[in-house]
């Protein structure tokens, strides 16, 4: 039978838990247990409701998995007892982690698991302060036991969806601000959307397979030319051709491989909002979240060995060309700088390890500067961005393997002033 989260949890609230609960806060035995079984839905579609904001799960992930290592799950009833001694460090965590999922609704969710349960509102805050460690440390010590990802996280929480909006109370989907429950998860939608898009670059790889084959079909055509014009033995051509037709389907489809698995890797895509308003449109493990993540953390300082790679850049090969598919990253960089305009950059310029070693140095600088200027025309004052080629310098791989090589050739960024 498929896991039900909240009836999981709810298998955690003991007698002995609501017996004491009950006696500690002068509710009824009934009412205490109903009041557990409104908050656990409650706490969990909050989450749910945050789960297209991957900078904010970052954080509640980092917690979750601290959370998963404690003994919490074994001795739920110790929390009613610290909850009554004034709190403890795991109490305030489940504070904290109420905070980041409702922040000011906090005391209207209270009141509103107390009118449904029939308690008093107080009594209500202090439950919730009781469940959502237990919340925090279930989920925790799945993503520890299970190994998930954040994006496996996700996809379970979304799985729960029709479990969560079930048991919750009624009206909170109006404290949440999507109106209506049937409206939460909408990283489904996310999914899909991802799925979408990923078909486009899937599109896109197959754009690449058929200009290989065209290439050498080309080939081909001059091959059987030359042939024809010198007069040589036509017996030969056809095992040729399709030798040549044959290397370049395995070619073809090894560069396909190649970009379907980069863009795998990047995550599904989400809608990031900045703090001016702006609402941008990128992947979970994508360069835009990790400079993001590191711009809005004020316990990472400034340093020369924090770099981030570009993910979505390309350019016309042995040229400083930007190809137009890198657009959409270089606009997503621009409106995270104008969002934090006290933020300076640098960028990196880097090659593989083919050719002569000056050109490369020449070509990483160029291309460096290139993207500086395109940063310039989306409207950054250039004074904002140093710029370097660092040709075949500091490779991130192999040079012995072409995924090596390609992963050298890339532009990276650091940030030199928060």
């Amino acid at each position: 039978m498929a896991t039900n989260i909240v009836d999981s949890l709810k298998s955690l609230v003991t007698p002995d838990l609501v017996l004491n609960t009950s006696s500690m806060l002068g509710e009824s035995s009934g009412n205490i247990s109903s009041a557990f079984g409104l908050s656990f839905p409650s706490i969990l579609a909050g989450l749910l409701n945050k789960s297209t904001d991957m900078s904010a799960m970052s954080g509640l992930y980092s917690m979750m998995q601290g959370a998963g290592t404690s003994n919490i799950l074994s001795d739920p009833g110790s929390l009613v007892s610290e909850l009554g001694a004034g709190g403890s460090g795991i109490i305030d965590q489940g504070k904290q982690f109420l905070s980041s999922l409702f922040g000011n609704k906090t005391a209207e969710l209270s009141t509103t698991i107390g009118s449904a349960a029939g308690i008093k509102s107080s009594s209500a805050s202090s439950i919730l302060a009781v469940a959502a460690p237990l919340v925090l440390s279930f989920l925790g010590n799945k993503v520890n036991t299970e190994g998930l990802g954040l994006s496996g996280l996700t996809s379970f929480l979304g799985s729960q969806k029709d479990n969560i909006i079930n048991a919750a109370p009624a009206g909170l989907g109006s404290l949440l601000g999507i109106g209506s429950l049937s409206n939460l998860g909408s990283s489904a939608a996310s999914a899909v959307k991802s799925t979408m898009e990923g078909t486009g670059k899937r599109a896109e790889s197959s754009t690449v397979r058929n200009l290989i084959l065209l290439a050498v079909g080309i080939l081909a055509v001059f091959f059987l030319w030359r042939s024809c014009n010198k007069k040589e033995d036509m017996s030969t051509v056809p095992s040729t051709v399709d030798s040549l037709a044959n290397k370049a389907e395995t070619m073809a489809d090894s560069a396909a491989s190649m970009a379907s698995d980069a863009l795998a890797k990047l995550g599904a895509f989400f809608k990031k909002k900045l703090p001016n308003g702006i609402e941008l449109n990128i992947p979970e493990m994508g360069i835009e979240n990790k400079l993001l993540a590191f711009i809005e953390d004020t316990s990472k300082p400034v340093d020369k060995t924090t770099w981030f790679s570009f993910d979505r850049l390309t350019f016309e090969t042995g040229s400083a060309v930007l190809k137009p598919e890198s657009e959409e990253q270089l606009k997503n960089i621009a409106e995270i700088l104008k969002a934090y305009p006290n933020v300076e950059v640098k960028l990196g310029g880097y090659t593989d390890n083919v050719g002569d070693a000056a050109t490369n140095l020449k070509l990483s600088a160029d291309r460096a500067n290139n993207v500086k200027a395109e940063l310039e025309k989306l409207g950054i004052d250039g004074k904002r961005i140093a710029a370097e080629g660092y040709g075949q310098d500091h490779p991130v791989a192999s040079n012995d393997t072409e995924e090596g090589k390609a992963q050298n050739r890339r532009i990276d960024i650091r940030v030199t002033k928060k």
